[in-house]
């Protein structure tokens, strides 16, 4: 989790819409989230912006916990820092054996889930959310209006890896203030930001010309 002594600045960025689909891949780095201890999967997933108990079981078809499959949406989120990762269906027949509730589950060999019992259970859990393929891509978008928390480093990282996509952002405020693209570097130098990415005509508006 974030050093709370440290600010967290929130970054805000507007880009065309078409090009919404290529800043969804930041989120396979993975989002942060604080949740109450031992909520359940299914809970979780219905808590985030643009799921709903229809999308997840038509298309949430492989899920891991810690890199381990789960069936189960009752399966209770427990640990200091846990994992979760969501996707739709895999390919091929790894996709079909981590499939969840699929024919093919006997053929995991895995060891047994562990508890993390130091965690105090009356305290909040931190868990990093990954997306990947189609449930990124069709739930993106309402997850950057919400705002996602994400390490600076991997943002850095992103954006590093693909410098063609600042060209496309239309406007850009952090704290509420103007930015440009060479102020980024300062911008995310702490440890954790605060990202919102809208979709040009989104109903909020920005001032800063990027």
């Amino acid at each position: 989790m974030a050093n709370r002594a440290e600010p967290i600045h929130h970054l805000t960025l507007l880009i065309p819409t078409q090009a919404m689909e290529r800043f969804t891949t930041l989120l396979q780095g993975g989002i942060i989230t604080e949740i109450e201890p031992a909520i359940s999967v299914g809970d979780y997933l219905l808590s985030l912006p643009g799921f709903t108990s229809q999308y997840i079981a038509d298309r949430v078809e492989t899920i891991f916990l810690d890199g381990l499959p789960v069936d189960d949406l009752t399966t209770p989120i427990t640990g200091s820092r846990p994992v979760l990762a969501i996707s739709a269906a895999m390919p091929g027949l790894a996709g079909a054996i981590f499939r969840k509730n699929s024919f093919h589950t006997a053929l995991r060999t895995m060891p047994l889930r562990e508890t993390d019992e130091s965690a105090p259970c009356e305290e909040k859990i931190s868990v990093t959310l990954k997306l990947f393929n189609m449930v990124a891509v069709e739930r993106g978008q309402d997850l950057f209006a919400h705002g996602c928390l994400l390490r600076s480093s991997g943002l850095l990282k992103f954006i590093s890896k693909r410098p063609q996509l600042l060209s496309e952002v239309l406007q850009c405020d952090c704290d509420d203030k103007p930015v440009t693209s060479s102020d980024l570097q300062h911008v995310l130098q702490g440890d954790m930001v605060f990202l919102k990415i809208l979709a040009a005509g989104d109903t909020r508006v920005m001032s800063n010309k990027f």
